[in-house]
């Protein structure tokens, strides 16, 4: 049964290829500060437009449908449910929490920095240099946070691909799993429907974000992208 819809599966490979190029771009390569800003404000749109999927898109990417409760999460650590899940598991869904809050943050904390180059974030004018300071180091952190949570969930997909769910891969794909479940779904109109509302509403935020907020507090204009 369906289980992944198009847009999530497109979310998720999206992210991995947003955070693979911002890797490359923030550690390797010199010259793609620029882009890299532009790829994190895509990743902080994409973040808005999960948060807003998770409320009104289909039942099973809901927050409310997987986020377990300290019963439910303790039930499954000590292994005494270990049936497989038709959405993600109680650790799974943990870890999908940890990957928006952790991007959030980059992405947010992206705005307030400059390389005093090439680039400077709409919004570094705003605070004092010592609390921009703090604000670069955090985002320094946090994608070394990122980076940890990356190896653990590609090793936890491959502990359940090579056990419980050798199709957790494909479902990703495809959207299906071999799994029956009694979640609601929504018609094809209402899952276009809901799903542009979403994407309307991230780009309009990282347009006035970028283009409108810094005016609103009265940044002078800089060097930024």
């Amino acid at each position: 049964m369906q289980t992944w819809d198009p847009y999530t599966r497109i979310w998720h490979w999206l992210l991995m290829l947003g955070i693979i190029f911002q890797y490359i771009s923030g550690e390797i390569l010199d010259d793609q500060i620029q882009n890299h800003a532009i790829v994190g404000y895509g990743l902080l749109g994409m973040m808005t437009f999960r948060v807003l999927w998770g409320v009104i898109g289909p039942e099973t990417i809901r927050f409310a449908t997987f986020i377990p409760t300290p019963t439910h999460l303790l039930t499954y650590i000590t292994g005494k449910q270990s049936t497989p899940y038709a959405t993600h598991n109680p650790l799974g869904a943990l870890a999908v929490l940890g990957f928006i809050v952790i991007i959030f943050i980059q992405s947010l904390s992206g705005l307030f920095m400059t390389d005093d180059i090439f680039f400077t974030g709409p919004l570094h004018s705003w605070l004092t240099g010592d609390i921009t300071d703090i604000i670069t180091r955090m985002h320094d952190w946090a994608f070394n946070l990122l980076l940890l949570f990356v190896v653990i969930h590609i090793a936890a997909v491959l502990y359940h691909r090579f056990t419980t769910e050798p199709y957790i891969i494909k479902a990703m794909l495809t959207g299906h799993k071999p799994i029956a479940h009694n979640y609601q779904t929504l018609t094809t109109l209402q899952l276009h429907l809901r799903a542009w509302l979403c994407i309307l509403i991230s780009t309009i935020k990282i347009v006035v974000l970028i283009n409108y907020v810094p005016e609103w507090l009265g940044i002078e204009d800089e060097l930024w992208y």
